[in-house]
């Protein structure tokens, strides 16, 4: 349907199978002439027999995933340099549905005093992730360490022509060619990625900068999978805890008190670096206060900031395992420009690089074997949790997680894992009843 400035419709949408183990289609199979597609050799050529064009039958054939796309368009404006016309597009799972996000679009641009009329520029993907994340610093939405995160994530993506050219001329397949192969870095990789790049068009697509976004829609650009599988959580085993324990009571090591305090707290050790010997104290009330963490700033100088998130700021109990550990650490402070409850000799503040180093030693000389890093502690403090029984929202507390969904996401599958085996206690009972009745 077309009508003044805009038009609607909807489309059969077929993007092509790598694999398929379904028989061929039976349209094609009754189909005489299959000179146009090559005996179907031909992909491109297939689009344009007519029977092959108008078919819809998605669950039986072999050659295309087939999809019904309701789509409207809005004219916004002309190019400036060509003259064509610019549109931008809308989709929804029926066709009022796209409609209607095209009459809202509207309505916000009038509404913001926006023209309906494409904003042309220069910028490209590379400038304007710059200006994002340098305004996301300016007005602290984010801290020196994201930033830092964040530019390593830019350079990745400046090593592709695309990054350098005006946003307007990127193509589609060029940014889902990247993402293709970005999947042989991990998840956690790819997501960053993606988000960066959703959030430089989300920009250009609210500044009108583009006529369509790729991140948006019904054909939007998805997240795709890493290739790697994720590492999972690794923890010390309750031998290697004791390991760990007995090694550290029995001879005089430096970092002691770093690693016992963040292996019975979970505490991260960032976190352990920045505690404020004045105010996060408080042995009379039993509380240990979590109010800041070691980051860097935006030159990557080591500084003391508030905790990765609002719920990291938290009260945790001082019980009968860190009080001698706190109180130790408290005799043996040195004062320091930074209020530090750990800090070098010289007073400035420890690494958690130097700390990390300093514990793969410590579990070497207590004969732990496998791969260790200081972040393991916190996993360990976690999995002892889940093994005693404490619950999810608990221990997502303790962690000082923004969300209950990260809490799931990192430790799902060893809390499932323990709470399967609570079926043992039902496998008993009816052994036991079985043995009175016989």
């Amino acid at each position: 349907m077309n009508t003044k400035g805009y038009s609607v419709g909807t489309y059969i949408v077929k993007s092509e199978k790598k694999k398929s183990e379904l028989p061929m289609c039976p349209t094609c199979k009754k189909c005489k002439d299959k000179s146009i597609c090559k005996n179907r050799k031909n992909k491109k050529e297939m689009s344009r027999c007519e029977k092959c064009k108008k078919c819809t039958m998605a669950e039986s054939c072999d050659k295309f995933y087939i999809n019904v796309q309701h789509k409207a368009t809005l004219t916004i404006g002309k190019d400036i340099s060509t003259g064509k016309p610019i549109k931008k597009s809308f989709t929804g799972s029926s066709q009022d549905e796209a409609l209607e996000q095209l009459f809202q679009y509207k309505i916000d641009m009038k509404k913001n005093g926006t023209p309906l009329e494409l904003q042309k520029t220069e910028k490209t993907i590379s400038i304007i992730a710059q200006e994002i994340e340098d305004s996301k610093y300016r007005i602290g939405k984010i801290r020196g360490n994201t930033y830092v995160t964040n530019m390593a994530t830019l350079e990745r993506i400046k090593t592709n022509k695309f990054a350098h050219i005006p946003i307007a001329k990127v193509t589609k397949q060029q940014i889902e060619n990247f993402l293709e192969n970005e999947r042989k870095k991990s998840n956690s990789t790819l997501k960053k990625d993606y988000r960066m790049l959703k959030k430089v068009f989300d920009y250009a697509s609210y500044n009108l900068n583009i006529p369509t976004n790729f991140f948006g829609g019904i054909n939007a650009i998805e997240l795709p999978k890493s290739l790697k599988e994720d590492k999972d959580v690794t923890a010390l085993t309750i031998t290697e805890q004791r390991l760990l324990e007995e090694y550290l009571q029995n001879h005089n090591v430096r970092h002691k008190n770093i690693v016992l305090l963040c292996l019975y707290t979970g505490i991260r050790v960032g976190e352990a670096l920045a505690l404020d010997y004045t105010q996060d104290i408080d042995l009379d009330n039993n509380m240990l206060k979590i109010t800041r963490t070691l980051t860097k700033d935006k030159s990557k100088k080591l500084t003391i900031g508030p905790t990765k998130n609002k719920k990291g700021k938290r009260n945790l109990e001082i019980n009968e395992l860190t009080e001698g550990i706190l109180e130790d650490a408290l005799n043996k402070v040195i004062k320091n420009p930074n209020n530090v409850l750990f800090c070098q000799e010289n007073k400035r503040l420890y690494t958690d690089n130097t700390i990390n180093s300093a514990f793969k030693r410590i579990c070497k000389n207590a004969g732990i074997t496998k791969p260790v890093n200081t972040h393991m502690l916190r996993h360990t403090f976690a999995t002892r949790c889940i093994e005693a029984g404490i619950s999810m929202p608990v221990l997502q507390k303790l962690m000082g997680h923004a969300n209950i969904q990260t809490t799931i996401n990192t430790y799902g599958d060893i809390y499932n894992y323990y709470q399967n085996k609570e079926t043992q206690k039902y496998i008993d009972y009816i052994k036991s009843e079985e043995t009175k009745n016989k």
